[in-house]
This record gives structure tokens, sequence and C-alpha cells, in this order.
């Protein structure tokens, strides 16, 4: 699942993001390393993304510079079930049903 702004948690979130001046980075490719390349010159301080995303364990090779890029994400939003555990981001995670919200 890809989180953009035609999905009930994208849209939302972006909604309460703006209204309260804060910038959010909503990833609507399905291409993980794209997005992990584009973190940092978003300069977001919260990410909407799934679970699937949230929990990729990068390869060894581009795991420390993918760390570095995601370093000013503060605020993770992730669509799923359960509880999410990240080795890239060092955010503060909310899990959340993306359907019920």
């Amino acid at each position: 699942m890809s989180v953009d702004l035609e999905s009930p948690l994208g849209f939302a979130t972006f909604v309460a993001n703006t209204s309260n001046h804060r910038k959010v980075f909503v990833p609507a490719t399905f291409n993980m390393s794209n997005i992990l390349k584009s973190v940092a010159r978003q300069e977001s301080l919260d990410i909407v993304c799934d679970k699937d995303f949230y929990e990729l364990e990068a390869p060894e090779a581009t795991a420390l510079e993918y760390k570095e890029r995601c370093s000013s994400v503060k605020t993770a939003i992730v669509g799923g079930k359960g509880s999410a555990s990240s080795s890239i981001f060092k955010a503060d995670s909310a899990v959340i049903d993306p359907y019920t919200l």
C-alpha cells in the first residue's frame, strides 16, 4: 500500500499538519529507494507511510546513508495494525488503521 493524498489516512494527516503549520511528507510512489532519498530534500518533521515501508530493513551498503537522510523525521504515522519499529527512522511512531482512522 502506498499512502498518498487520495487515501483517507494521507489526506487526513496532510490536513491536520497543514492546519498546524507543520510540514508533512506523504510519499506517493512505490519506489522505496526514491522515497528514502527524497525525505532529506523535503526537510519534513513528519512522515506518513505504511507499516511495510516503516519496518523496511535497508541493505547494509545503504543503511547508514538512509538513516542520515531520514534523521530529520521526528514523528511517523504508520498505516497498519499492531506495533511498528524501524531501523531507519528514529521517530516517535503511531500505528493506526488506515481505513478507519
